[in-house]
């Protein structure tokens, strides 16, 4: 892959700036000239490859961490390697198929795809991974069925409702009514419901139920405000999955043999408690779409320190979507989170328009 330059860098420049963010995501340390000579076996001096490092630093794209240690990228040196210096590398074969395996479990668990979906990307990124799924309010029913389980308490009925999707996805919803129901009346109520709300979305069914409750015979009153009750817990709305949290917290502190940094790890604590920025920050890729990162302060996380790749996914009428990403510092392994996350979005897409997974 051919490096563009800016016309601010001299292709040395541009050459040199490279090699010392990539030095500083793989070891998490100051780069100096000598050990960059010696990595990249580069035909100049030392002396030469600190002026141009000097230069690059008055420039605004590497920062001396000590008086008398190597340098590391700015925010403007991780943008601009990020915007015109990257070569995104390609997945492997396993690496597509660990994450087509964690969509599969969605054919009949879209919760269970997601759960796995997280954690599988939270292992290959060695970061955290952020799944924000949304949109469910919009999934179009075909039917209900009410099954009874064994009773929990004499004098009541335990039963499960399943939700059965026009595109095949099940939920299922367990709750516990006063009074003994037989699998018969169960069974009757359920046909009822299902042929009022085929072809209606969950928000359209919680209405339907709202209204059922001023009518009707007592058992289907309240299996209807049972039923309601569930539905109105929207169960992604707001919602955001983080798997991989001892990798950001690890990650985070420094590099691979960096000394524990308990002001920083504190820090990143507080980070992963700050749900409502994350999503927010998830939910403005729904807005864009494709791939988006947010470097530093881009991401207003840990002091500037924080990078977020993520992308959004949807299915072919938007009756469900959301958005993935990975969280990390801002010496994120770029070349190789870009395409894990893009890829992970582009299954789960193809999993919410119930489609082949074989990509």
């Amino acid at each position: 892959m051919t490096i563009v330059c800016s016309s601010r860098l001299t292709p040395r420049q541009s050459d040199i700036l490279k090699k010392v963010v990539e030095s500083h995501i793989a070891d998490g340390e100051p780069v100096g000239s000598q050990s960059m000579r010696q990595r990249y076996h580069l035909d100049l001096s030392s002396a030469s490859i600190r002026n141009v490092m000097a230069e690059l630093e008055e420039m605004g794209f590497l920062f001396r961490v000590h008086h008398s240690s190597g340098r590391a990228p700015t925010e403007l040196g991780f943008r601009f390697y990020v915007d015109g210096l990257l070569e995104v590398s390609s997945l492997s074969q396993e690496e597509k198929d660990r994450i087509l395996m964690a969509c599969e479990e969605g054919r009949t668990d879209l919760d269970r795809a997601f759960i796995e979906v997280g954690r599988v990307l939270a292992t290959l990124s060695s970061n955290a991974c952020l799944v924000r799924p949304i949109g469910t309010g919009r999934t179009l029913l075909r039917g209900i069925r009410f099954i009874q389980l064994d009773n929990s308490r004499v004098g009541t009925t335990r039963i499960m409702a399943v939700l059965v999707a026009i595109n095949g996805q099940v939920d299922s919803r367990v709750f516990v009514m006063p009074g003994l129901l037989s699998q018969q009346d169960l069974d009757r109520h359920g046909t009822t419901l299902s042929r009022l709300l085929d072809g209606a979305t969950l928000r359209e069914a919680r209405e339907y139920l709202q209204r059922a409750l001023e009518r009707g015979e007592q058992v289907y009153h309240d299996l209807c405000g049972t039923l309601l009750e569930s539905l109105s817990r929207d169960r992604h709305a707001g919602e955001l999955l983080i798997n991989g949290r001892m990798n950001f917290f690890l990650s985070f502190g420094g590099g691979p043999t960096a000394p524990l940094d308990l002001q920083r790890a504190r820090e990143a604590l507080a980070i992963l408690e700050e749900k409502r920025h994350l999503i927010q920050l998830l939910d403005h890729c729904l807005e864009t779409g494709g791939v988006r990162l947010f470097i530093g302060s881009e991401s207003a996380l840990g002091a500037g320190r924080c990078a977020i790749v993520a992308s959004s996914f949807t299915g072919p009428t938007y009756t469900a979507q959301g958005a993935v990403g990975v969280l990390g510092p801002t010496r994120l392994d770029y070349a190789h989170v870009i395409p894990l996350v893009e890829f992970t979005a582009k299954v789960l897409s193809t999993l919410l328009a119930d489609t082949s997974l074989s990509l």
